[in-house]
């Protein structure tokens, strides 16, 4: 079929009475007008205009419903003659966009799954640079060759395990001196029981001394003797109270100095430890400190969403410090 004979151009809408035809009757009815109610030959005339316009429209509404039936069946041949040629024309269409698509899709999916890979491998990066203390943005990770990630990495590597290598240095240092402190005073604590021991059995001794000598002399001097071996006794104790009390209190003393000494190296220690830190390994610190706070349990359904809310809060504070920690 020739393009010439696919397409059809409806015909000019044609009617027996014109647009030239109603603008002489609008001349010649319009001036028209009743000026007296009698007067017959004035409504005469308006009746017979109205009677000539009457068959005018008449005329007019016939012949647009003949035109209206057909175009409807102009319309329906067309639909029909469309359909045939639509249902030959869309399997051969679908048929060629499947085929296309095979390529489109494909494409696609290969650019998602490049896309995909890339990102995982940066992801991989970022998390390799962050176990050895290193925050980078994803941007700047993206942008690094091979070489040059794989030399970051190292040298963050390297770095990472000088400063490892230092701490345990200092912790092993530390807990030397904490061995010694303790292995010290483990060793002034046995002295002092020594003297302890040695000055209970001197006590000993010297009341087993003394009991020999009442006995001795308790024939010659037995009421002298009881009131000399009450007031030696009692004296002795008295002595042996106030050594007991002065020793005890000279090892409290010591132990106190000890405690002291101890505390306010280890507090040194610290805030030794605390200095020698980067300011942004502190702030990532304190980040996760922040993260690591779990929302107490609450039973209410308005207790549970601002905890939620709360705990979403804290969480973008955390992002929001390690976002910008690296501008610092």
């Amino acid at each position: 079929m020739e393009d010439s004979q696919m397409y059809e151009t409806l015909p000019i809408v044609k009617y027996d009475v014109n647009l030239a035809t109603i603008s002489k009757l609008r001349e010649k009815y319009m001036p028209l007008e009743i000026t007296d109610l009698n007067d017959k030959e004035q409504f005469d005339a308006i009746h017979d205009g109205r009677m000539v316009l009457v068959r005018v429209r008449t005329t007019i509404e016939k012949q647009r419903k003949s035109n209206n039936e057909g175009a409807r069946k102009y319309i329906k041949d067309n639909d029909a003659a469309a359909k045939e040629l639509l249902a030959e024309a869309n399997p051969i269409e679908t048929h060629l966009k499947t085929e296309e698509d095979k390529v489109v899709k494909e494409k696609e999916r290969i650019k998602a799954e490049e896309e995909r890979e890339a990102a995982i491998k940066i992801q991989t990066r970022i998390n390799a640079l962050f176990d050895v203390k290193v925050v980078l943005p994803f941007q700047d990770v993206a942008a690094m060759s091979d070489d040059e990630y794989n030399q970051a990495l190292t040298n963050a590597q390297a770095a990472f395990k000088r400063e490892q290598d230092r701490l345990k240095k200092e912790q092993e240092d530390r807990e030397a001196e904490e061995a010694r402190l303790t292995k010290m005073k483990e060793e002034l604590d046995r002295k002092q029981a020594e003297q302890d021991a040695i000055a209970e059995k001197q006590a000993d001794k010297q009341a087993a001394l003394d009991a020999a000598k009442a006995s001795f002399e308790r024939s010659k001097q037995a009421e002298q003797e009881i009131k000399n071996r009450a007031e030696f006794e009692k004296k002795a104790k008295a002595e042996a109270k106030a050594k007991a009390e002065k020793d005890a209190k000279a090892k409290a003393e010591k132990e106190a100095k000890a405690k002291i000494a101890k505390e306010k190296a280890e507090k040194a220690e610290a805030k030794r430890q605390e200095a020698l830190k980067p300011d942004k390994w502190k702030l990532l610190a304190w980040a996760e400190t922040i993260g690591a706070c779990d929302a107490p349990e609450v039973k209410s359904p308005a207790s549970k969403e601002l905890a939620e809310e709360a705990h979403a809060a804290l969480n973008g504070l955390v992002f929001w410090i390690k976002s910008n920690v690296e501008e610092l």
